[in-house]
């Protein structure tokens, strides 16, 4: 066996445990994701196109190359017996090369099956890994709103029990709050009645002021008048 058909031969061999690891069922999908979300898995898998893509085409090239070596090999035995040249180690030689173009055909064949299968597998797993993802962190958010919704419901229905325990208490509340609110507006009344007394008497004092002023002056005209009237007499 060469050694390109060896190598297909190993990876067909590790897809087939790949694929069985994939198939075990107490592996979950979530543990699969952290595993492919790893910085060594990460980083391989950025490159994981190409890689498809090259072992694609490999896997491609190697397979028409079987098929090749199938058609070509195919009835070489009999075409031998027809000519009058055969020999069994001819015959020998021409089915063991049939032999291998047959088992390189199945081997690229089944790598190339599972290479496409792998891919699909591993994009599903990591699909319903997120999924199971965004399910719990839905559902932790649904369970914590749900304690938040009851909890307000508790402090609601507490605070109406202490509403309807306390009326006659909230009625004592806004009755005194009435008062006072009529207390200030008597302040308030009586500020403004003191500040109109205040200038009522200011005006009065300045009225009283301005009498006494005007007395003095008639007093003093008086004075001036009554010499001459006693000159005259």
């Amino acid at each position: 066996m060469s050694i390109q058909w060896v190598l297909v031969s190993g990876f067909l061999y590790s897809e087939i445990a790949l694929a069985l690891l994939l198939s075990i069922p107490w592996i979950s999908c979530k543990r699969w994701h952290r595993i492919f979300n790893s910085s060594l898995v990460g980083l391989i898998a950025s490159y994981v196109n190409w890689i498809f893509i090259c072992f694609l085409s490999c896997m491609v090239v190697l397979f028409a190359d079987s098929i090749r070596e199938m058609y070509v090999y195919t009835g070489q035995d009999k075409k031998i017996d027809v000519a009058g040249a055969s020999t069994p180690a001819a015959q020998e030689h021409i089915l063991m090369r049939l032999f291998r173009a047959q088992r390189n055909f199945y081997i690229t064949g089944i790598s190339l099956f599972l290479l496409i299968v792998l891919r699909t597998m591993l994009t599903r797993v990591s699909r319903v890994a997120r999924l199971e993802a965004n399910y719990e962190a839905m559902q932790k958010q649904a369970v914590s709103a749900g304690t938040m919704n009851k909890k307000l419901l508790d402090e609601n229905s507490a605070l109406k029990k202490m509403t309807e325990g306390n009326e006659d208490m909230l009625e004592e509340v806004k009755k005194v709050e009435e008062l006072k609110d009529q207390v200030k507006a008597a302040e308030k009344k009586a500020a403004q009645s003191k500040a109109d007394s205040d200038a009522m008497r200011k005006q009065s004092e300045n009225l009283t002021m301005e009498y006494d002023r005007l007395l003095i002056e008639h007093q003093k005209l008086q004075d001036l008048v009554t010499p001459s009237d006693k000159k005259d007499d």
